[in-house]
């Protein structure tokens, strides 16, 4: 399942789909089939339109980022579950140190928590997500951003098998129990990710709150044309997109109850 995610969004993320679709129709131009080429023209010309030029990947992301908020307790957190994404991999192992993607404010948020609960254990779950597996996951350069903060090592617990979200669910279930930890734990990732997380984690019977980071929006975003950030239109909509098809595809397999929770 997980080569078939990877497959899947190779071909049907926004850009190489239309760069797909101009391929097929200079092999239906080619071959005479004069209307078969038109359409796929068509049909890249639209992709890139609504990719480059609208606000589509916004609207699509703040109707995720909108989902879930911080809920403020007075009972102090036993567990912070960071899920990797913010971090690098390949980079952190050939510099040596820790590299961040955007989605770093997971780790930033951590960070802040961990000073401000100084008992809080923190659970650090993510692998290499990548088709070879030839990499290590975020653990080290995760743990080594920690310490180099000031956080005790021993308050670490560091999963790096895990290569997608229901695996991060299933093996952060197992690593709270053996190691006892029972009581309040917050789930941190990113703000668009939290919808199929928070599923993901019931499903292992485990309760967590949500803590979402790394926002991407405002959160009110309407549908228009945007012709000066093409390339922030594009992130965004690969984005959203990648997002949306994980929850319809886990809605579809019977991992999730609903699409949107």
């Amino acid at each position: 399942m997980f080569l078939i995610s990877k497959v899947f969004w190779i071909v049907f993320q926004p850009l190489a789909f239309a760069c797909l679709s101009i391929l097929l129709a200079l092999l239906m131009l080619l071959s005479g089939k004069t209307g078969f080429g038109l359409f796929f023209i068509a049909t890249a010309l639209v992709i890139l339109v609504v990719t480059l030029f609208t606000t589509t990947g916004t609207f699509l992301m703040a109707a995720l980022e909108n989902r879930f908020s911080r809920l403020e307790s007075t009972t102090p957190p036993v567990c912070a579950i960071v899920l990797g994404g913010g971090i690098h991999t390949g980079h952190s192992a050939e510099r040596g140190t820790y590299v961040f993607t955007r989605a770093a404010d997971r780790y930033i948020e951590t960070l802040r928590l961990a000073r401000l609960y100084p008992d809080m254990h923190i659970l650090i779950t993510g692998g290499d997500n990548g088709l070879s597996g030839s990499l290590h996951g975020e653990a080290e350069p995760a743990a080594r951003f920690f310490i180099d903060h000031g956080i005790d090592g021993h308050r670490l617990i560091l999963e790096s098998k895990a290569r997608n979200t229901a695996e991060n669910a299933s093996k952060a279930a197992r690593l709270l129990d053996e190691n006892g930890i029972k009581g309040r734990c917050l789930l941190i990732t990113s703000a668009y990710h939290m919808p199929r997380a928070i599923q993901l984690f019931e499903k292992q019977k485990v309760t967590v709150t949500p803590w979402p980071a790394d926002y991407r929006t405002g959160g009110k975003a309407g549908l228009r044309f945007q012709f000066d950030r093409p390339a922030t239109n594009a992130t965004m909509l690969s984005t959203a997109m990648r997002e949306w098809s994980g929850l319809i595809a886990y809605r579809l397999m019977g991992r999730t109850k609903t699409v949107l929770p």
